[in-house]
């Protein structure tokens, strides 16, 4: 077996979005250094145009497995297309694209195909045909790192760990259709209300609040900063838990993960669960009265201060800014 094969489920029918160009960006560079050709697995409905872009994106081969059945997530049957998908490419590396159930399909894919998983990697190391998974622990705070030695290999992605290939208009690549019979279903899914407007996961600004927030009504700062900031609101656990804020804005292992460009964290302390959701930002502010909180051992900026007095000038100064 050889071959990098990057898995994407259910791409919008309009292409591909950023965490998928980011799979295809490491995918890339695995390829190059093993030598090794890079494909793309497609699985979902109408899957026209994420093919296209991920031939312009630098695929040498797309594997699309287009069906009524795979256009909403299962399981079973994503499975089950992503598992042919590697048999039809003979990959022996395979990324599966961060995304909103990239948590089931990677450890599945990689049980059904024997060859182990690691979920969360940021990077790989190669000596020859070695591979090497470097991967976030402990809420970000150190790095393991894993020796794949079965193959098929199967990761998940942290975020922002590669930037998109830059794309080729016009290139092509071959355009392999896979015919995948439905998959009997042992698990029912129910599909609620589909989100709309702009996703946490996606935003160039997260600013996020918590406990030190100390009364409800004042999220609406978080809201106003992130607002004046052109960014999204985020919230702690312990917020969303007491009813501040809602499940869809919480940041953490059992919320979103986010990697935007600025990630403001306003009475926060910065426990490990919370930054599993937020240690790849590529700018961290930490605001909190106690200087010895978790949260300023991941800043690049601290202020120690409360944070209610904080956020009313920071609310200011960018909407002077915007305005200016």
């Amino acid at each position: 077996m050889s071959g990098v094969l990057v898995v994407i489920a259910q791409p919008g029918s309009d292409g591909l979005n950023q965490a998928e160009g980011e799979a295809l960006g490491l995918g890339r560079s695995l390829a190059d250094a093993l030598g090794e050709p890079l494909a793309c697995a497609l699985i979902g409905r109408g899957l026209d145009a994420a093919a296209a872009e991920a031939a312009e994106r630098g695929a040498e081969q797309v594997l699309s497995a287009d069906a009524d059945h795979l256009a909403t997530f299962s399981g079973d049957a994503v499975v089950a297309a992503a598992a042919e998908a590697v048999s039809a490419s003979g990959a022996s590396s395979v990324i599966v694209a961060r995304g909103p159930n990239s948590l089931e399909l990677a450890p599945r894919l990689g049980a059904r195909l024997g060859g182990g998983c690691v979920m969360g990697v940021s990077g790989f190391r190669t000596d020859g045909a070695n591979v090497e998974a470097v991967a976030s622990v402990f809420g970000g705070s150190a790095r393991a790192v894993y020796r794949m030695n079965a193959t098929p290999r199967v990761v998940s992605l942290a975020p922002g760990v590669a930037t998109p290939p830059d794309r080729e208009a016009g290139r092509t690549a071959e355009v392999v259709a896979l015919d995948v019979a439905p998959a009997e279903e042992r698990v029912t899914v129910e599909q609620a209300a589909e989100l709309t407007g702009p996703r946490l996961e996606d935003a160039k600004i997260v600013v996020s609040g918590g406990r030190g927030l100390q009364l409800g009504d004042n999220f609406d700062l978080i809201r106003d900063l992130a607002e004046a900031l052109g960014g999204l609101p985020g919230a702690s656990r312990a917020i969303v838990d007491d009813g501040w804020a809602p499940a869809e804005e919480q940041v953490g292992l059992t919320g979103k993960i986010v990697s935007p460009d600025l990630y403001i964290a306003a009475g926060i302390s910065g426990a490990s669960q919370h930054m599993v959701g937020c240690s790849t930002a590529r700018v961290l502010v930490g605001i909190n009265t106690d200087g010895d909180a978790p949260i300023f051992r991941y800043a690049r900026y601290g202020i120690t201060a409360d944070c209610l007095e904080v956020l009313p000038e920071l609310i200011r100064l960018a909407r002077e800014r915007a305005e200016g």
